[in-house]
């Protein structure tokens, strides 16, 4: 390709692409000088943080970062990862954040498995992967200096922040992000630049995200709605809160010291949030929409209605494969189906959607099936393996694994995973629904259903069960609901009582963990 050649590629690459940069750059273009984060007592404007990106961008390319190449993050949440996937996304390159709750090797896996160019680590992090090596690996402390490491402040920091313009596909890979792996090995999933676009689509739309909002960004920013959220965020000139984790007592205090109108919260969140000695006196009157994933029982829902009656509450049901759209129940729908089977509403904008026997074939209303969908928000592929991408793009569509009906009205309802699917006695039994019964047992905040091995059933229904402060509960009690609610074959063959559940950052709770504690106590 001739220079000129190149420039014309470049020219029309940037009149008509998608760049998830783009998006920061144009709101900082329309407000400079407003907070896009606030972190920590200090606010970083959108001019601002433009330019740290054009900075992340220059270094990367003067530092032999190509188009296509893979850089790792592993931090809690800081401004400087968010500088650090816009300006990757602008240049080109991949951003790859990792979960820091992974043990050493297993970071160092992911690092090898990616070929990683640079390496992006805070503070809190840098202990456990001092002695990480890879051949080609830069290693860079995100925070203070670390000695045998470079420094952001020293490199990063020290380039120029004018604009940078390459050359970026719509389809060229953005984030390389890790499924949390609740039932299975993680899996690599490719996000296209052109797939955040589409899921902006559903957070300016079905989530309505706009410039008026103050966003708590309080979600893990190596998982994909902690990224949803920071992309509808920055995309449309809103305010954003950046909290390193989730820390329940602070979320409350920041509610209302930083007058917070958004949230977007897994379940168990919200129902620990209840137990928080200072959720009395905490006034949360700022709110004004609160997003909640995962199934939240209906006792804990009318805590919070009683609390925000004034909020507009919407669930959300999504995938990493589909950056990660899905399905939320509308607002004006929400306290309407509450008392429905984990209702999650309608596809999002915009996703096609329907229900799948084993055959592929559509089931018709009122069955339940495997939810399949067709979207520009569908991922790649999963990262070099091209045999499970086969497999979940079957037939034209996006096979999900999660399994729901429809209802006469046309609202979507979870049932279970399909690993959640437990073969008992021949009967298949939905964790989801015995959790839902066991949930409406006075005093029970939370509860996970599993399947264990079994000679007799082939796998036993097996509930564990976390109690509310102060609650006394039996086994006897929790049973007499699941006789008086569930089939005999549903009922659980065993209830164990734990302080609680072990959940990845995101708040999911990691059911492989509970299956392999209890099935070693059954032998």
């Amino acid at each position: 390709m001739t220079e000129s050649d190149y420039v014309e590629s470049l020219e029309l690459n940037l009149l008509r692409r998608f760049n998830v940069a783009d998006a920061l750059h144009r709101s900082a273009l329309r407000y400079p000088h407003r907070a896009a984060l606030t972190f920590e007592d200090t606010q970083v404007s959108y001019q601002n943080l433009d330019g740290w990106a054009n900075q992340v961008s220059r270094y990367l390319l003067n530092h032999g970062v190509k188009s296509g190449d893979v850089i790792a993050a592993l931090a809690l949440n800081h401004p400087r990862l968010v500088a650090l996937w816009m300006g990757a996304a602008r240049m080109g390159a991949i951003y790859c954040p990792i979960n820091p709750m992974l043990p050493a090797k297993d970071i160092a896996s992911t690092l090898q498995r990616v070929r990683a160019k640079m390496f992006f680590v805070d503070n809190a992090m840098l202990t456990g992967v001092t002695q990480i090596e890879s051949p080609g690996l830069s290693r860079i402390a995100l925070e203070s200096p670390q000695p045998e490491w470079q420094s952001w402040d020293e490199t990063v920091d020290q380039e120029p922040t004018d604009y940078v313009e390459t050359h970026v596909s719509s389809e060229a890979v953005s984030t390389l992000l890790f499924t949390s792996g609740t039932e299975s090995a993680p899996k690599g999933v490719m996000n296209t630049h052109a797939n955040w676009y589409a899921a902006l689509l559903s957070m300016l739309s079905d989530l309505e995200m706009n410039r008026h909002q103050k966003v708590m960004l309080a979600l893990p920013l190596f998982h994909v709605a902690g990224l949803y959220v920071l992309f509808g965020t920055l995309s449309s000139g809103a305010q954003g809160f950046l909290m390193s984790r989730i820390i329940p007592k602070e979320l409350l205090r920041d509610i209302d010291s930083c007058q917070l109108t958004w949230a977007c919260l897994p379940a168990t969140v919200f129902i620990g949030l209840l137990a928080q000695p200072e959720l009395p006196s905490a006034s949360l009157k700022s709110l004004k929409r609160c997003v909640v994933f995962q199934y939240i029982p209906t006792t804990p829902l009318n805590a919070w209605k009683a609390k925000l009656p004034h909020v507009e509450w919407s669930t959300y049901w999504g995938q990493s494969e589909l950056t990660p759209l899905g399905a939320s129940m509308p607002p004006e729908e929400f306290w309407n189906r509450t008392d429905e089977p984990d209702p999650i509403g309608l596809p999002h904008l915009p996703v096609e959607l329907k229900l799948v026997d084993a055959e592929d074939n559509e089931v018709p209303r009122g069955q339940p099936g495997e939810i399949v969908v067709r979207s520009p928000a569908v991922m790649a592929g999963y990262f070099e393996d091209a045999g499970r991408t086969a497999e979940a793009f079957r037939h034209g569509w996006h096979h999900t694994g999660d399994v729901a009906y429809q209802d006469d009205d046309g609202f979507i309802h979870f049932v279970d995973r399909k690993k959640g699917i437990i073969k008992c006695g021949g009967e298949n039994v939905s964790s989801q629904k015995v959790e839902e019964a066991i949930a409406s047992v006075h005093g029970v905040a939370e509860v996970a259903v599993i399947g264990i091995p079994d000679p007799y059933w082939i796998e036993a229904v097996v509930a564990v069960v976390v109690l509310s402060p102060n609650a006394e509960v039996t086994v006897e009690a929790i049973t007499d609901v699941c006789k008086n609610r569930l089939a005999r074959y549903e009922v659980p063959k065993a209830i164990h009582f734990v302080e609680a559940l072990p959940k990845n950052p995101s708040g999911k709770i990691l059911k492989r963990d509970l299956v392999v504690q209890f099935a070693k106590d059954a032998q």
